[in-house]
């Protein structure tokens, strides 16, 4: 069969494309074709400006969901390869969507006619929303610190970019008249910041409680120390001033509103929260609501965190720059660690999305620890329900024509409705296929539930935010503790064992672990189980977790997973540069290759490839107070931000090592333990090229996955996206990564998946292999075609066969099947097709206009079911 009979053979089978069935909640299938990510969705879901579509990302699927919701519940009727891990939606009109894909880097512009990407934002590293105010669309991105603003008429002008004084601006809200859009921050600083060993010295407070009898002497630790911003002092929790140890000042900013006239601030709302999720604007009383969580970063040592680490919080902010924090969980006693069921039952915990009523007398806010959504009164902020949703409420939108609240339900990628004058349940639909592995699935409500603490609002999830850090410093030792012998199988013969007084330590990410050894920064927890305790004892439950839970837990954690590098080059080598500056390639040589520590070299202990041995090493060996663990160094980009220098404004108040005191790397390797030789300009030149090396450092996944072009046409001679293409080509055949194509032909969705050679296997299982010049050929205005990287060993299932059931996506279209279902086979290609002595078509269609009688008459190569799908357009 050529490729335009299968073109045309999809119109007698359109009911497959039009009519979509449910997809059964969850795949099982090895992780091989899955990476677990686990972004955290922003904005998923978005109405259409007339009302008659909701748009929801499926983030495990990377794609976009299309729902008619004129009918008497949400119908799902479109589905669009996006990039991945999509986190955000805004519809810019009724034909026009914008999808925020935070692992891909970029926006996928989205045609509602026909159903395909029609453009590719390239944004910058984890962009995280997106909304449309003034004429340009306003992108957060997220590990940029900054907004990027561009011209939807004009994609390839360079955007305009707005910096944030803040660590990772995430949540937009936007005033209906397009003359402010508000900025949520993720990672604030909360004021506090971490002294080292010798900065505090030994005018720690006494601790408190007291130290258990019996203990030895405390190690020389750090200290946090938080900012009082009504005296301008550093005090730690004692009230002792530390001014003269903190030469630097943090820079508060939580919640903005931005004027898109001059880009500049008009209203700064703090005190909110450490960690903003949601954001959402009322323009029937001009406010805007923002919901997070507040962490208690500063109380030192864990017998008085036990239960209270965090607080849900929410925020109404005024026009006239006030704003009022209603109390999300009135009803809950944190002078106690454990809580009544009853708190438990009604807590609202690490609220995620937020939004108003079409009236704005109400606002929804979901909560993610226990599956509820809260109503709050935006009069007196009470509290006026908490009403049961479906697991894992990460986005809200309440319909402005129909009396409907829509859920967006992570865990198990569902769509439910509640009716809004009752809040009861209408309607639960799927989102659309989950290819989520069920260990990942069932160990996720471990991971986010409240019920894992002692008053229903807290979890791993408060600090281990989506799996990765809260990017702040805790002191969660235990003066009442014990002494805890040194690990089994280390080689260093001198380790001395933990002290219970631990001092700061950073947050560490639980993506990666496998393969890292020993886990906490000194290696003092053999794996995950060995953290069971501190459900009860920092999260305040009850009763231990059971071990069948743990292990769900540990199934979720362990399948976790970094992002590429964005500092690394394209073909997953290192960026170099001329002597004089830093060069993350001659780094890496020295890295390798150079002895800085007697004979040994950097990768002696930082070893290939996550940067450690899994080795605890003695702190005299160290030149420090206590063990330490060989730290990975996969993440250590995310990490800049924070300068230890006199009159400097900082966005955060940690940086690097275990305690977060050292503000750049280039101090760091000056450590007397490291030899750079004797010449100093020699010397710094190559920490400078080390520094750089350390901030390339691979995550285990190549910058090529996630990757994007789309040509439409217009841009197909364009010798950068070309070049583009070609290094996905090269990058996919030296298996850094698979590479797929997405696009549709005038009747039909369609997928390919690079084979090398030049070669691209398409979704048609007796379709020859594509060249590159026929994919290119294809893309046109309309029928655009969009290639990315993705994760290796993946390509087939998001290229060609999405639901892994072995029949390809375009045959099961073909043949009456469901690509996204497994469980429904095309039954017309029981048969094997045979080249069609008629054609398949549409021959007429009688009277046009339609009449009270129409006649469609149509050929078939073979016999088969009919399906004729009209569509008003």
């Amino acid at each position: 069969m050529t490729r335009h009979a299968v073109w045309i053979a999809i119109l007698v089978v359109a009911a497959a494309i039009v009519t979509i069935p449910n997809s059964p909640p969850i795949e099982a299938a090895g992780p091989a074709d899955f990476s677990h990510f686990e972004s955290g969705q922003v904005h998923p879901i978005a109405i259409t400006p007339d009302g008659s579509r909701v748009l929801v990302v499926n983030t495990p699927d990377n794609r976009l969901s299309v729902f008619d919701v004129t009918g008497a519940s949400p119908v799902r009727v479109g589905e669009i390869p996006v990039g991945l891990e999509p986190v955000s939606v805004a519809a810019r009109s009724n034909s026009e969507a914008w999808v925020v894909n935070h692992l891909s880097d970029d926006v996928s512009v989205v045609d509602l006619a026909t159903f395909n990407v029609k453009a590719t934002v390239h944004a910058g590293d984890e962009p995280s929303d997106v909304v449309f105010a003034n004429g340009l669309a306003w992108v957060s991105v997220s590990n940029e610190d900054c907004l990027k603003l561009y011209d939807p008429a004009n994609l390839s002008a360079a955007p305009q970019i707005v910096p944030i004084a803040a660590r990772m601006p995430r949540a937009l809200a936007a005033k209906t008249n397009g003359s402010s859009v508000f900025v949520a921050v993720f990672n604030t600083n909360h004021t506090t910041t971490s002294l080292s060993e010798a900065e505090a010295g030994d005018s720690l407070p006494a601790p408190n409680p007291p130290m258990k009898p019996g203990l030895p002497a405390a190690p020389k630790v750090g200290l946090i120390v938080r900012k009082n911003t009504v005296t301008n002092n550093w005090v730690d929790e004692a009230g002792k001033l530390w001014n003269s140890k903190v030469p630097y000042d943090l820079q508060l900013v939580e919640f903005l509103e931005i004027s898109t006239a001059t880009k500049a601030v008009v209203h700064s709302y703090n005190d909110i929260g450490v960690i903003l999720m949601g954001a959402a604007y009322d323009p029937v009383h001009d406010n805007a609501a923002v919901s997070g969580t507040y962490a208690l970063n500063d109380v030192r040592f864990e017998p008085k965190l036990i239960g209270h680490t965090t607080e849900a919080r929410l925020a109404l902010c005024r026009p006239d720059g006030t704003r009022q924090r209603p109390l999300v969980n009135p009803q809950i006693n944190y002078t106690v660690a454990t809580g009544p069921q009853s708190e438990s039952d009604s807590a609202l915990g690490i609220p995620s999305g937020v939004t108003f009523s079409p009236d704005g007398d109400r606002i929804y806010m979901t909560s993610l620890a226990s599956n509820k959504l809260g109503v709050f009164n935006t009069t007196n902020g009470a509290v006026m329900a908490r009403v049961p949703t479906v697991a894992g409420p990460t986005g809200v939108l309440a319909d402005p024509a129909r009396p409907r609240i829509y859920i967006v339900g992570r865990f198990r990628n569902q769509l439910q409705t509640l009716s809004s004058g009752t809040l009861s349940s209408l309607s639960v639909t799927q989102i659309g296929f989950d290819p989520t592995p069920d260990d990942i699935v069932n160990g996720r409500k471990f991971f986010y539930s409240g019920a894992t603490s002692g008053h229903g609002d807290q979890a791993c999830a408060s600090c281990h935010l989506f799996g990765d850090t809260d990017n702040l410093g805790w002191d969660l030792g235990n003066p009442q503790g014990d002494m805890q012998v040194k690990p089994p199988g280390q080689i260093d013969p001198a380790l001395q064992g933990f002290h219970p007084m631990k001092g700061p330590m950073m947050t560490q990410s639980l993506r990666g672990l496998p393969g890292t050894g020993l886990l906490h920064w000194r290696g003092d927890r053999a794996d995950l189980n060995a953290f069971k305790p501190a459900f009860q004892s920092l999260l305040g439950k009850a009763t231990p977790m059971p071990d069948s839970e743990l292990t769900a837990f540990n199934n979720f954690v362990l399948a976790l997973v970094y992002p590429p590098n964005p500092n690394q080059k394209s073909d997953r080598s290192m960026p170099d540069a001329p002597p004089g500056q830093a060069s993350a390639l001659r780094g890496q040589t020295f890295f390798m290759n150079t002895p800085v520590d007697g004979p040994l070299r950097c990768v002696d202990c930082h070893a290939m490839p996550t940067g450690t041995n899994g080795q605890v090493i003695n702190h005299t060996a160290l030149l420090a107070a206590q063990d330490m663990k060989v730290p990975h160094l996969r993440n250590l980009y995310k990490k800049n931000g924070f300068k230890d220098s006199t009159g400097v404004l900082n966005k955060k108040g940690f940086g690097f090592t275990h305690n977060g005191s050292v503000d750049n790397l280039f101090d760091f390797l000056k450590l007397s333990v490291f030899n750079f030789g004797p010449n100093v300009t020699a010397a710094n030149a190559t920490r400078r090229d080390v520094e750089a090396f350390l901030l390339a450092f691979d995550t285990g996944l190549a910058p090529s996955v996630g990757t994007q072009l789309t040509l439409d046409g217009s841009n197909n001679g364009d010798a950068a996206l070309l070049a583009r293409l070609d290094t996905l080509k090269a990058q996919a055949t030296a298996n850094n990564c698979d590479l797929i194509a997405k696009g549709r032909t005038p009747f039909l969705a369609r997928g390919w998946k690079y084979l090398g050679g030049d070669q691209w296997k398409s979704d048609v299982q007796n379709e020859s292999p594509w060249p590159t010049s026929q994919l290119l050929a294809l893309a046109q205005p309309g029928f655009e075609v969009t290639f990315t990287g993705v994760p290796p060993a993946s390509g087939t299932r998001l290229g060609i066969d999405r639901d892994r059931d072995g029949w390809l996506d375009g045959d099961e279209v073909l043949g009456g099947g469901d690509p996204a279902n497994p469980n429904v086979v095309p039954t017309l290609l029981a048969v094997p097709p045979t080249t069609p002595a008629v054609s398949f078509a549409l021959r007429s269609v009688r009277p046009n206009p339609f009449g009270a009688n129409t006649n469609a008459e149509f050929t078939l190569g073979r016999a088969g079911r009919v399906d004729l799908s009209v569509t008003d357009v």
